[in-house]
């Protein structure tokens, strides 16, 4: 009995991840395990984030009838009606302003869904993030690849539409541009995605500001129009906003076989970087604070 009581010690703080497949225990102290017990490999970051990015994608359609579907309904309806309004009512130069705008439609709901879903990721996940030891930027960053899951469905939707505006796209080299400007969107929205995140838990207004401040972005950004009906020099501001080069050249490259210029790179990555440059220090400085007030 005094041997097995001396050799009885309670094991020490860890952490544990199980599904349904697998569990996985990680020791948070240097004590040596007891004899016979064995330290599992801490999952990495990659796994997290696939568990995190596929929880929150099947909870969001958990109990519909039409599940994902609903997030194909969005962008054709809100394209009908735009098209009427703007091909009968005030008449778009635009070609093919049904494809013009739904590229417009797509983008601006991967930006504002992800960044609506980040902004209240670590106040709407408290239970996880009290319980759980993982690194907290993979929980507001997993709504952005969550999202970007429903934005390729979504896109798919350009492809029925090729018989029909059959005019509207151009095979062209400059289609392998679609996948380097998607990875500078999706650099913007984790950006902004990490400030509100981690902002949000300490100031909960962050939250009102976002749908203001989306309001305000929705109609300052080229989604139902065209750039060019903006005059100078206020064009030149419009064009500070990289979310306005992205769309510009998913355009060009989609629809007119166009590269953008050296003027059109630096309006993209040079305020991406600087967004996401911010956004990772705002987190990097406020995380110590998330268990204080989540």
């Amino acid at each position: 009995m005094q041997s097995a009581a001396k050799n009885a010690r309670p094991l020490p703080d860890a952490w544990s991840h199980r599904t349904a497949r697998r569990a996985w225990v990680g020791s948070l102290t240097d004590e040596p395990l007891p004899e016979g017990a064995r330290r599992q490999p801490a999952p990495s970051w990659l796994y997290v984030l696939r568990v995190l990015t596929l929880h929150d994608y099947h909870a969001r359609y958990r109990a519909q009838a039409l599940g994902v579907v609903w997030s194909l309904l969005n962008p054709l309806v809100m394209m009908g009606i735009l098209s009427v309004i703007f091909t009968h009512m005030f008449k778009s130069s635009q070609p093919n302003y049904p494809i013009f705008v739904l590229i417009g439609l797509v983008v601006w709901q991967w930006f504002s869904s992800a960044l609506h879903a980040a902004t209240g990721s670590f106040v709407h996940n408290a239970e996880i993030v009290k319980r759980t030891v993982f690194p907290r930027q993979l929980l507001p960053l997993s709504m952005v690849l969550s999202y970007g899951i429903n934005f390729a469905m979504e896109s798919c939707l350009l492809f029925i539409f090729i018989p029909i505006f059959p005019s509207a796209f151009k095979l062209s080299p400059a289609l392998v541009l679609v996948p380097v400007l998607l990875f500078w969107l999706a650099v913007l929205i984790a950006g902004v995605s990490l400030a509100a995140s981690v902002l949000n838990v300490i100031y909960r207004d962050v939250a009102y500001l976002v749908t203001t401040g989306l309001t305000l972005l929705y109609w300052l950004t080229p989604l139902i129009y065209e750039i060019e009906r903006i005059p100078y020099p206020y064009r030149t501001v419009w064009r500070c906003n990289p979310l306005c080069g992205i769309l510009t050249g998913l355009r060009g490259a989609v629809m007119l076989g166009e590269w953008p210029s050296l003027l059109g790179w630096a309006g993209i990555v040079i305020p991406t970087l600087l967004v996401f440059a911010v956004g990772w220090l705002t987190f990097r400085y406020y995380e110590r604070l998330v268990l204080d007030y989540v």
